[in-house]
């Protein structure tokens, strides 16, 4: 079945295949990858485990998603389109910084194939093909396809990333049925240079979170959501920090 499905790379990946233990036997990632590959990602999708360090480094917003119409957290990297201002001209990530978990689990992704009638959707492990080298590197698999420790570091890190993805969906939908959230503009006014507005972005409303009725503010309580509605919060003046790195960078 896979093999008859066009796989969507993510964002940023080149051209990504099943990852088959027998094809990619004796491979493994590349030592001088560096995240080149992310200079133009401009927001990342974040789970909602990870908004407490994030915060500290990034805007959180929301954007809808426009297949499914479900509000997506991301962490905004740039103040204009395929602008990352967390990776230099070497392709390194700014240091002391949180980083995604997007970006650490590349090369691999996890594809949500069609699903046959009567089943549930199917998930296929990939990997951008161009990651993987040969020679003195930590393989992934065995010569007899048999998984290594480098890959099953990555495989928890792949299954962690999917668990707390279903944990976000139901923060973004109950925030959705709240009607907490509501659309603003980030907009950079720098010194020297033209005004850059990004549009698309959804915030809570802090004055409908205060007005919420008790059974639900204690629900956001016990789920650890209201944590996580904070951060996002917080993170917010990290527009300003964008536009600092911007004017200093020259971005």
């Amino acid at each position: 079945m896979a093999k008859s499905v066009k796989l969507i790379a993510p964002p940023g990946y080149g051209a990504v295949e099943p990852l088959d233990k027998q094809k990619h036997a004796g491979l493994g990632l590349k030592k001088d990858v560096g995240f080149a590959w992310s200079a133009e990602i401009n927001a990342v999708f974040l789970n909602a485990a990870e908004f407490f360090k994030a915060a500290l480094d990034y805007p959180i917003a929301f954007v809808r998603e426009p297949k499914s119409g479900e509000f997506l957290p991301m962490a905004i990297l740039g103040l204009k389109a395929k602008q990352n201002l967390y990776v230099d001209g070497k392709g390194r990530w700014r240091p002391h910084t949180y980083l995604p978990a997007y970006f650490r689990r590349y090369p691999f992704c996890i594809a949500e194939l069609p699903a046959k009638e009567g089943e549930g959707t199917q998930r296929l492990v990939c990997v951008d093909p161009e990651a993987l080298a040969k020679g003195s590197v930590t393989p992934l698999f065995t010569a007899a396809g048999e998984p290594t420790p480098a890959w099953e570091t990555a495989h928890k890190l792949l299954e962690a990333m999917e668990g707390a993805r279903q944990q976000t969906r139901v923060l973004t939908r109950r925030l959705e049925a709240l009607g907490l959230l509501v659309p603003f503009d980030a907009v950079a006014m720098p010194k020297q240079g033209e005004r850059s507005r990004l549009q698309g972005l959804f915030r809570v409303d802090e004055e409908k979170l205060a007005e919420i009725q008790a059974k639900d503010f204690k629900i956001l309580t016990k789920k650890g959501e209201l944590r996580a509605i904070y951060a996002h919060l917080l993170s917010l003046e990290n527009f300003a920090r964008l536009l600092d790195y911007a004017q200093n960078d020259g971005g």
